[in-house]
This record gives C-alpha cells, structure tokens and sequence, in this order.
C-alpha cells in the first residue's frame, strides 16, 4: 500500500510539472507574441495609419470622416487594451496569492531571528480556477468583437459616401497585406491563448481531483 501511495504521488509531482509548463507556454504566448509583436511590429506599421490613409478628394474633412467610417477604433490601440485586460485576472490572482503569503509571515522584533512562517491552510485553487474562466471569457469577447470590428483582412480600397463628401470617393490603406497578416496571427495568437486556457483548465482540475484521492 505504501508503494502505491507513493507511486500515485509521483505520478502526480510529474503531472503538476506538466501543468505548469502549460502555464508557462501561455505567460510565453503573452510576453512573445503579444507583447514583443506590438512594440516592434504594430507600431511602426499603425503610427501613421491616418496621414496615410488616402481619399481621391479634396473635400474639407471628407478623409476623416471616412477614415472614422473605415476604422472606428484603432486596431493598434484595440490590441493595447485587449493586451492590459487579458492581463487583469492574473495580476489580482497574484496579488491575491502575494497577500495571503505575507499574512503567513510573523515578524517577532523582540528576537534576533524573529521571522516565523504560519502553514498556509488557503487553497489557492479556487481563486486559480476563478482567473482561468474569467481570462478565458474575455479572450472570447475580444475575439468575437475583433471579427466583428474589422473582420479577417484589410482592403485596398474603400468606397466612401458620407457628409461632407459630396460624392462617392475612393480611399486607399496603406500596406493593406502586411495589416493583413498580422490581423490574422493575432486572432491565431488569441485562438492558442484560449486553447491553452483550456487545457490549463482541465489538467488543473484533474490534477485537484488526484490531489483529493491522494489526501
């Protein structure tokens, strides 16, 4: 019996490394191709995304109105906020657990070594799971409202028929195949990000079951 304990448990220690490495591969999905990609590739190819959106007129105002008719928001800055609130439940989930761990700190002054550690009896799972789902939601809703918003590929030429332009007029988008592009990665970005969470989901709710039947 105590053999089997201890293989079980082992098979377990090995099964939680697993999932942590599945929690790294997003945090690397995150920093890597999210982070990284927006600072050196975004940017540079969004920073003048206006001025080189071109209209066939010389109409006072037409461009704009028709660029805010093309691009209500900002693909750049809508992968920015996508980006900072993806980042939200893991930043409370951590602090959650930083404080819980501080509280577990006693510090005695009276002693020359005086710091103790109390036995953390919080079970952090809950909260983990909690984060999870919530990560997972908003990865979905930004998902669904990035197809709704700008679909799956920039054009080259978008027709234009809005006050004040007097007639229908032609504009043109800059580099429209590289946007393309990087439109595309980043919804496949946003589809391996919620894959990982589900995976990462089911693999810590095995690994909480096998945790109960060992205990």
């Amino acid at each position: 019996m105590p053999n089997f304990e201890t293989a079980l448990s082992e098979q377990m220690h090995s099964k939680k490394n697993f999932y942590i490495e599945i929690s790294k591969a997003w945090l690397i999905v995150m920093l890597f191709l999210r982070i990284f990609l927006l600072l050196f590739a975004g940017f540079p190819l969004y920073q003048d995304e206006q001025d080189r959106f071109v209209c066939n007129t010389i109409q006072p105002g037409c461009a704009n109105v028709c660029y805010d008719i093309f691009s209500p928001i900002s693909l750049f800055r809508f992968w920015l906020v996508q980006l900072v609130t993806l980042c939200l439940p893991v930043a409370v989930f951590i602090i959650y657990v930083a404080h819980n761990a501080l509280n577990a700190l006693q510090v005695d002054l009276q002693k020359p070594n005086g710091f103790h550690i109390r036995q953390l009896n919080t079970n952090f799972t809950g909260a983990y799971f909690l984060q999870l789902l919530f990560r997972t939601l908003l990865e979905a809703g930004f998902g669904a409202a990035h197809y709704y918003l700008f679909g799956f590929y920039i054009p080259r030429r978008f027709l234009c028929q809005h006050t004040p332009c007097t007639t229908q007029v032609d504009c043109y988008i800059s580099r429209p195949t590289e946007k393309t592009v990087m439109l595309n990665f980043m919804l496949g970005v946003g589809a391996l990000s919620i894959f990982l969470n589900v995976v990462d989901f089911f693999c810590t709710f095995h690994s909480h079951l096998g945790y109960k039947i060992t205990v």
